[in-house]
Parts: C-alpha cells; structure tokens; sequence
C-alpha cells in the first residue's frame, strides 16, 4: 500500500523565517489546501472511428495521488478543427469515475477532431483540461482540397534554469517542430555573429537535442540547420544578470549545480531553493553563502512519481531560475498480467481472457478489445500513465507520451529530460506567489443536479407561499424510461423551492401541481438558473494534426465506413415498400403505449389532440364521451371511475398516468390540453385481478402545445445524457443472425469493472467479427490509493 503523502526531503528542513509577512511556500500551501488540482483521463474504445460509430469511454478523476470524489459531472465535447464544439454531453460521476459514449452521426465528415472533457473544478487552475486528437473517417468534405503547405520548421532554443549566462557553461535544449506542430528531425551548426563555428547539433528524439555554449559578451549566436541553410534561427540574448542551474540524473537523486558570474549583483545571489510537486512544497532548501559554485543532490527515492518543479530564490524571495525534472520511483503501478485463456481468431468464435490481479484490489478498472489491424498506431500514443503523471502538469504539444513509460533504457531517461526542458509549467507561476495574487476559485462543483424556483399564483405577483405541490418527471422520449413516482414539495415563504442532487436524464417534462382537486390554485413556474447545462469559457488547446492520413490506413478506414453503411442499408437507393397504411389510432399508439399497454382488440381510444379542453379536468371530460365510463365522486370528494361493458363486469378502474399507476388527486389537477389520449382497457392484466384500466397519455413531442392557465405548470428540463450499453453478439445463442454482416472494430467494451477482492481473477469474454486476426486489448483503471493499471496488448495469428 502506497503512503498518500508528500514528504518533506531530508536535506530540505529548514526554519520559517522571520514572522511577518508569509513566505512563497506558505503562500503557496495555504492557496492549495484551498485549490487542489483536479485531473481526468478518458480511456477510449480505440483511437480512431468511422462515422456512425459511437466513442465509447470511462473517466477516471484524481486528485491529490487518489480518485477524486469532489466531481459529480463530467463535461465531454467533440470539437472541429477550429476548435469549435460539433458535440456536447454530460454525464454524471460517482466515486471518481464516470463513464458514456459519444454517437458520431452517419454523415460525419471525415477529418481529424479534438475530444476535450473536463469538470468545473479542473477550471479554477489552467491546463488541466483533457484534450486528445481523434481521427474520425466518414463523408468527404464538399469543395474541399488537399492543404498545400510549403514545409516548414519552427526552431526553439531553451536554456537550462530560464537565462543564458555570459562566461558560463550553460546547457540548452532544442525543440524542432514543422508547420503542423509536429516533431522534424534537425541537423545543423551553432554560429557566432562573426559566423564562426561554435558546435554541431542534432536532434537526439523527436526533434529535441542538447548543446552546450559558453556565451561571451560581444557575441549573440544563431543556428543554421542543414536542412535549410539559407534561414538563421537566432539563439536568446545572453545577459550578465543571472544564474545557470542545472539537474542532472545521478544513482542517488537529483544531482543540482547553481553557478553565478564574477561580481554579480547581490540581488543575482541564490539563497534558497524550493521543490514542490502538486502544488504541495516538498523542501526548502538554504543555499550555501559567498561561494559562485554550489552543487549537491536530492533525494527522490522516497517521493512520489511525477513532476518535481525546483526554483532557486535570492534572499528577497524573488525566483532567480527554474527547472522541471521528472521522478519515476514505479510506486503508481499496479501490476497485472492479461492471459489468453482461449484465442480464436475465426469468425464469429468465442474468445476468453483473463485479467489477473495481484494483492488486496480496491478500484475501478475497464477493458476494450478493438480489430488491431484497423488502428492507425501500432501503440497508443496516450495512455493512463502519461496522462496523469506527465501530460496534465505542461504546456504544449508531447509527442507520444506514452513512449516515456515503456522502456526504463537510459535513451527514455534521457528523451524525457528533454521534455522537461522544452515544455512549460501549467500551473502558478512564482511572481504570483510571492505577491500573493493567486487566482481565488471561481468554480464550485455543481452536486449534480440543482432544481430551484419560485412558483407564483397565475397572473399574480404572488408567492405560493408554504404550499405542498405535487412533481412528476416524464421523458420527453418515452423510449428512455417511464416516469417517476409523483413527489411532494413544499415551497417557502416567498414561493421558492428546491430539489438538490438530482440526477434526471435526457428532456423531461416537470409537472408541477396544486393538489386540492377541484380548489387547486393557477399555478406558475419560474426556474433559476440551470445548474448543469451551463457554458464555460475555455481556452482552445491547439494539438497538431495532420493535412493528410497514410493512403493505406485511410483506404481501409474508409472501406471500413462503407461496409458500415451497406449493413445498415443507409446506401440503398430508388426502393419501393408497399404496405398497409396505418390508421391515426395505430400511429398513435406506436407513438405513445408499449408493452402491455399497447393494442388491445377491445380496447377504446378518445383523441384529445386537438381538443381544447376548456377548464375542466380530464375525469369532467370523459364524462359521457366514453361509453360505459362513469365518473363519480366518493364521501371524500375524490373522482372515481368506473368501466360496464357487457361481460367485463361493473368495477373501479385502475388509472395510469404514462403507464405508471397514479392518483386522481394528481390527475385531477391536469388540464385536458395537456393529454394527447386516454385510453380504456376492459380486461387489462396490469390491473388488479385483470380487471378494467384508464390509460392516461400526456403529450410530448410535436404534440406538446404551451402551457395554458390552469392549476399545473410543466417545464422543459434536460438533463445528463443517457449512458448506453455496449452491444457485442453471443453467437452461442440460436436467434443471432449469423448472416447479417459483422465488421464491429470495437470487439468488447467492459467500462464498469468495479473490484474489492484479494487476488481478484476478471473474465473477458467476447466474439470475434467476420475478419479480425489481431486482437488489441487494453486494461486500464485506477485504484482507492491511487495506482493505475495499464496493460495493452496485441494478440493474434495469421
């Protein structure tokens, strides 16, 4: 079990300084006790989709080394390349985890797009949104061409500490990225401005290198690179006003060096340095006086993996330089073995894996299994690992992050200092700290959702004061559920009520309603503002992408997409179906009744459509218009129905309000303009002994007009989207149809894995396609004290 802390480095104790004023680290501590960062990771189905497909995804929250439970939505959009939003949903999240899919309509166009989500507390600090690039093959875009772009490169130079120091040894690193933002490899000479030869560079990994220059004061120098020797790509001025600092890999730790010129200026002078990973201050180390020179190690082997931010300070707490360096100490792995089980890479044939846990396993975890063959990277170039321990804290554009964590060979080691150096923080910066203007939190996590209003008399100013009133919820689609159970509420003094964590999704309709029948007073309905389906102003995160996709990947994508749209019959053209018209009854009720509910050879319908209704209420209307309907009223005054008609017996009918059995104190209070049918069952088994039933449909859709004055008011709410479920086939069962094409590129989807055993042993079970032949199956999930599993493997034959 891994200790939840940060810890103070042996080296680093030091006393706080005088009273007074706060020092930079208390300043920093005390804002994040207040603001804690807030990290989400999606794990993706694939990387890449054909339109039609749905993006399937689980996201995992973390905060402080651990699954966040402060988050109860997550915000998941699909943007263009002009980072405009195409698509939005919601979703909820429980325990740290939230999950959903994203539904790419039929005519999407093909192009490379940007999946963002985010939480609102993630905003109160920048740069913690995710973003991830996505390519998604469908229709071809009308007018459009291939880009032409003239090739380009763009040339970064980056000292060590922040400064180029005159007569000192300083280290700098280089970046080389082309016209679309993505790593070129780069070759050239470093010059003087009398065009002397200094060295020779050349880019070690991913258009990133190193040299070393000692800059002298008459001098500014220039790059010329061999792949284009005609443009000069000038280095930062160099200045006698500084530092050079500098961390190196060592056995032990962080090995740090902090050089000052001769005769700088006292307030050039290091004085102390300060560490601190996650916004937490892990040391405050004082630096030796009086000497130009000063070395020595951290040590890192007992912090946590991730980020270490070191800044050398002068005596008057301003930061002098900088340096990020990067901590892989292996304590967030979880380690875990994939084994095939049974492989059949034959169509249609069943396939068992098994994942193996070791250990006492506390934690949320999801498995997807894609065609390997159709995805358009031999590894993801992102993955759980990456993103929370080294994508979320920079600036900027990493190219494959997820390489830095598949090999401990001291190339990787060396590559990602690289990165270290050529990326910026995400975070605070230290000129704010020291004058203590952090930004206060702006965003407060909404606790689901948040219902408040205010409901007044009709045409009055006022307050239905201290009342109860009957809530009903309906969806919109009644293809997504039934409505809720009616609930009492009470409102305040001025009118005001208020109904929190809520979680309603997809459009419903929330009737609202006086519940003393025929006494009820007019009612009217005003909401506060919506707590969910808010706008948020963000920053648009520019990734790379490419003008144009390999031919072969984007051939077999697109071929891909074709055999989606021929299985689904969305080609076919000029066919002709004929076929009984239905009547406006059958229409009616295909629109509005299932299940038990729906036909019905006996059964009566009365249109009330395009009926106005007038005042009274639905019970008054049916009065004489249905025959053997009787509508009366009992000792208590409330209605009561009754149904005669030849043998189906004399006896109280069972009333339902969209299929869910309801009282006639709620009914009562409808008005009849808001029923689209009522709907009599002689002999309906639902009811109690099978006897009679009164089916009451209110309407929806096109059928829904605007609220009248009456003793009800209904508004429109939507709420969070609808989170599907995943359909593989099990073609072990008979009444599959093994002749309908299957091309899934998305083999199995298992989001919802949730373990609390010892040594835990997880099936994965799917079927395989028409073709597939390669198998790529990946693991992820985080656990209660914060270690990620991540496993990724292809598997298969010829």
């Amino acid at each position: 079990m891994i200790q939840k802390k940060l810890v103070i480095l042996a080296i680093a104790i030091c006393g706080l300084l005088a009273a007074g004023a706060q020092t930079p680290e208390q300043t920093l501590n005390n804002w994040s006790e207040k603001n804690s960062i807030e990290k989400l990771y999606l794990h993706l189905d694939r990387e890449s989709y054909i339109a039609g497909q749905s993006i399937w995804f689980k996201g995992y929250l973390m905060t402080d080394y651990v699954p966040s439970l402060r988050t109860s939505t997550v915000y998941v959009e699909l943007l263009d390349n002009n980072s405009a939003v195409v698509m939005r949903n919601i979703f909820p999240a429980y325990l740290g985890v939230t999950l959903g899919q994203i539904e790419i309509p039929e005519t999407f166009v093909s192009g490379s797009y940007q999946l963002r989500a985010y939480a609102p507390l993630m905003l109160n600090q920048p740069g913690f949104v995710y973003s991830k690039r996505i390519e998604i093959f469908g229709t071809a875009a009308k007018g459009t061409k291939t880009k032409e772009t003239t090739a380009a490169t763009n040339l970064q130079f980056f000292p060590e500490g922040g400064n180029l120091i005159n007569t000192l040894l300083n280290n700098v690193a280089f970046k080389a990225v082309d016209q679309n933002g993505y790593p070129v490899t780069v070759s050239g000479q470093l010059k003087n401005n009398k065009g002397d030869v200094i060295t020779s560079i050349s880019a070690t990994h991913d258009g990133m290198g190193l040299f070393t220059l000692v800059p002298q004061p008459a001098e500014t120098y220039y790059v010329v690179l061999d792949q284009n020797p005609a443009k000069q790509y000038p280095l930062p001025a160099a200045t006698a006003r500084g530092i050079t600092f500098s961390i190196a890999n060592s056995p032990k730790g962080k090995q740090f060096k902090i050089e000052h010129p001769q005769n700088v200026p006292e307030e050039f002078r290091a004085a102390f340095m300060i560490g601190q990973m996650g916004n937490q201050v892990l040391f405050k180390q004082p630096l030796q006086q009086g000497k130009d020179l000063i070395g020595g190690v951290i040590q890192t082997s007992n912090l946590l993996s991730g980020i270490l931010h070191v800044t050398v300070f002068n005596k008057d707490n301003m930061p002098l330089a900088e340096r990020l360096t990067f901590i892989n100490n292996k304590e967030y792995i979880l380690p875990g073995e994939l084994v095939e089980d049974t492989l059949n890479t034959t169509a249609h044939q069943r396939n068992r894996f098994s994942l193996n846990l070791k250990d006492t396993i506390i934690g949320n975890f999801s498995v997807s299994v894609t065609d390997a063959d159709y995805e358009t990277s031999e590894y993801r170039p992102l993955n759980i690992y990456s993103y929370f321990l080294l994508n979320s804290d920079l600036k900027g554009y990493i190219h494959n992050p997820a390489y830095y964590f598949r090999s401990d060979a001291d190339s990787v080691k060396n590559a990602l200092d690289l990165v270290m150096m050529t990326n910026g923080w995400t975070r605070f910066k230290w000129s704010e700290v020291v004058k203590n203007t952090l930004p206060i939190n702006q965003y407060k996590d909404p606790g689901y959702i948040d219902l408040k209003g205010r409901i007044t008399i009709e045409g009055t100013r006022k307050p239905f004061a201290n009342k109860d009133v009957v809530m009903m919820m309906r969806p919109v689609d009644t293809l997504l559920g039934r409505s809720g159970p009616p609930k009492i509420i009470q409102t305040d003094s001025a009118g005001g009520f208020r109904l929190d964590s809520q979680i309603i999704f997809e459009t419903n309709r929330i009737l609202f309603a006086d519940i003393k029948g025929a006494k009820s007073k007019y009612i009217k309905v005003k909401m506060d503002s919506d707590s969910l389906n808010r706008s948020y102003t963000l920053e648009p995160v520019q990734i790379p992408y490419r003008d144009t996709i390999n031919p072969q990947t984007e051939e077999k994508m697109l071929d891909a997409y074709n055999d989606y749209l021929t299985a689904e019959g969305l080609t076919l053209k000029n066919v002709t179906v004929k076929g009984r018209q239905k009547s406006e009854k059958e229409k009616l009720e295909d629109e509005y009744t299932s299940g038990l509910f729906s036909g019905g050879i006996n059964s009566r319908v009365l249109d009330l459509r395009n009926e106005p209704g007038g005042g009274m209420n639905i019970f008054e209307y049916i009065q004489g218009r249905i025959p053997g309907v009787t509508v009366t009223r009992d000792q208590e005054g409330q209605y009561v129905v009754r149904y005669r008609d030849g043998g189906f017996g004399n006896g109280k009918m069972a009333i339902y309000l969209d299929e869910m059995p309801t009282d006639p104190v709620f009914i009562e209070s409808i008005p009849v303009n808001q029923i689209a049918f009522v709907k009599v069952m002689g002999n309906f088994v639902g009811a109690s002994g099978g006897g009679s039933a009164l089916a009451i449909y209110m309407k929806k859709g096109a059928d829904l007009s605007a609220a009248t004055d009456a003793s009800t008011d209904i508004i429109v709410y939507k709420g969070y989207s609808i989170i599907k479920q995943f359909y593989a086939p099990d073609y072990d069962l008979k009444n599959i149809d093994a002749s309908k094409p299957d091309n899934r590129l998305t083999l199995a989807w298992m989001p919802d894995i949730s373990l609390a055993n010892v040594s835990p042993k997880v099936p994965v079970i799917f079927y395989n396609n028409d073709r597939t032949k390669h198998f790529r199956v990946v693991v992820e999930g985080l656990t209660n004290d914060g270690r990620m599993l991540m496993i990724e493997k292809t598997v298969g034959g010829n």
